[in-house]
């Protein structure tokens, strides 16, 4: 439980930040805020391999490091908010400097990552995605991967990033599913999916069902050029549950990353949340099989 508050704590912390630093509508600018607290910002060095980002507590300011090579905006700055990260939340400059003053932050993502990457990644989620933001954002857009995309745009994050949020504060039904290949690689429901039937999780290396998302792995070119497709799918497809129900299923290749995103959705489910609000620490719970967001 204490790695749960810690998160929860974590995220609330980077959706704070956010609205203290007058940001009120996307996008939230972590360069912007980094600058306003004399931080330094510089792209990495073409040498330093396998390293997202970096915070070092040098003089006369803070410099924080960030991979640029993969050409890609929202992973940039997400890897600016995560080492924000570092630097606002409690206990983590004191951890950097007891460690000589320098946190390097590594690319990719492992079970064995460590709290304090988690807890930053929680903080530039909050940061860069609040969740008052992006339910007011899901409600004005199409239900299903075209809400995420817009989502992605509007908020200048990575597509996976915005699809894990969307998953995590959505109202309606909505699971996001990665894969590579024939295997799921992690799955992100939303609470109101998981009610949809009992036995509703996917785990990492589940076959995919027959089907849209299959086919389309199926076929390598489709996953590098980021191509898209859609069609209909049941429940019982994807889930071991005793319930039918109609969804879309909706897929695009995440280019470059080999993987492939997955949307399951219906507009027909979708119904408004009564009072709008989040149960934050039912998101943490969600967010503990440990998906770094920006990779």
């Amino acid at each position: 439980m204490a790695g749960k508050f810690r998160l929860l704590m974590a995220t609330q912390t980077g959706q704070k930040r956010a609205r203290d630093e007058g940001f009120h509508s996307f996008p939230v600018d972590p360069f912007a805020i980094a600058a306003k607290h004399d931080i330094h910002i510089e792209e990495k060095p073409a040498g330093m391999q396998g390293v997202s980002g970096a915070l070092i507590f040098a003089e006369p300011r803070p410099i924080i490091i960030y991979s640029a090579e993969l050409e890609n905006e929202g992973f940039e700055r997400f890897s600016v908010a995560h080492e924000l990260g570092h630097y606002f939340l409690p206990d983590h400059p004191d951890q950097i400097l007891k460690a000589g003053g320098q946190h390097f932050s590594r690319a990719g993502f492992t079970e064995g990552t460590s709290s304090i990457e988690l807890e930053a990644d929680h903080f530039a989620a909050g940061l860069l995605m609040p969740a008052g933001l992006v339910r007011s954002h899901l409600e004005r857009h199409q239900v299903g991967l075209e809400g995420i995309c817009r989502l992605a745009e509007d908020a200048h994050v990575s597509l996976t990033a915005a699809a894990i949020r969307a998953a995590e504060c959505a109202s309606f039904p909505l699971c996001v599913v990665v894969s590579n290949g024939g295997e799921v690689r992690y799955a992100f429901s939303s609470d109101a999916f998981k009610s949809l039937g009992t036995r509703i999780f996917l785990r990492k290396g589940d076959p995919l069902p027959a089907g849209v998302t299959a086919a389309f792995n199926a076929r390598s070119g489709n996953v590098t050029a980021a191509r898209r497709s859609a069609g209909e799918c049941d429940l019982k497809d994807w889930f071991d549950t005793d319930r039918h129900a109609r969804l879309d299923e909706e897929v695009i290749g995440i280019g470059r990353y080999g993987f492939t995103l997955t949307i399951l959705s219906s507009e027909a489910l979708a119904e408004p949340d009564d009072d709008g609000e989040e149960d934050e620490e039912a998101v943490i719970d969600r967010w503990t099989p440990r998906f770094a967001y920006g990779r």
